[in-house]
């Protein structure tokens, strides 16, 4: 079971932070960054990795809204803008509905390695 995973948490650092998709990493480094940056103790590690994975949620929701298809029928900006947000919506909320746990923890544990690495540079930057 801890092999199991191990090798989810090894998945999703692959996938989300060694991949060819910059804007993806760039979605996640600054959440993991902003996270860090926040965090006052050590205890809040949970709390903090909560806010990077709703931030890094949230990242994907606006770039999903701005990538999305552009409608033809000359139609205002705003309302082509707010009808590519419910169905991005729709979109995330069905991808994270259909999450496993396992990959939900795994995102978790990568997110919180992530933001104790930064906080601990930060904190040794800091005494000097």
């Amino acid at each position: 079971m801890l092999n199991a995973i191990i090798n989810d948490v090894v998945g999703v650092f692959k996938m989300t932070f060694m991949g060819s998709d910059l804007i993806g990493l760039a979605i996640a480094a600054g959440s993991v960054l902003i996270a860090a940056m926040v965090m006052q103790r050590g205890t809040q590690i949970g709390s903090m990795t909560l806010l990077s994975l709703a931030l890094f949620a949230l990242g994907g929701f606006v770039r999903g809204v701005m990538r999305g298809p552009v409608a033809s029928d000359g139609g205002s900006v705003a309302a082509q803008t707010g009808g590519r947000a419910i169905g991005q919506l729709d979109t995330s909320w069905a991808q994270f509905s259909n999450m496993q746990a396992g990959t939900l923890l795994a995102y978790f544990i990568a997110f919180m390695l992530l933001i104790l690495l930064v906080y601990g540079v930060k904190a040794a930057l800091n005494r000097g």
